[in-house]
């Protein structure tokens, strides 16, 4: 299945700015971490078999808490896109949340090597 227009632009930045040992994944994924333990992400970023961190859409407050604190048990990050609002939340295991918005470059502590403007990876139409 195809990436959704924004996802396939934040994997591209991504990708393009990321060398090795981090590798940006090509598709979404369902990961099942045991019997009562699963989460899905549009994009991971990859340590070696580690996980950097993981992209998600944005759904509802409660959901996205739940999922957000369901990967901090495996990623350091977790970016919560906004395609609505075309914004993006990073959202670190420890820390404070940053938004990212129209005319902000997103970076990361995890990924200090990047720098995406939100530009480059919403559409936005006034």
């Amino acid at each position: 299945m195809a990436d959704a227009p924004d996802f396939a632009r934040l994997r591209a930045q991504l990708a393009a700015q990321l060398a090795p040992p981090l590798e940006v994944s090509t598709a979404g994924k369902q990961h099942y971490f045991s019997e009562q333990s699963a989460a899905y992400c549009e994009i991971e970023v990859r340590q070696d078999e580690a996980f950097a961190i993981v992209v998600v859409q944005a759904g509802s407050a409660p959901t996205e808490d739940f999922i957000t604190r369901v990967w901090h048990r495996h990623a350091d990050e977790v970016w919560v896109v906004d395609s609505l609002d075309a914004t993006i939340h990073v959202v670190p295991r420890g820390g404070a949340v940053q938004r990212f918005a129209a005319g902000d470059t997103l970076r990361s502590a995890r990924l200090p090597e990047i720098a995406i403007p939100i530009a480059a990876v919403f559409v936005v139409t006034n």
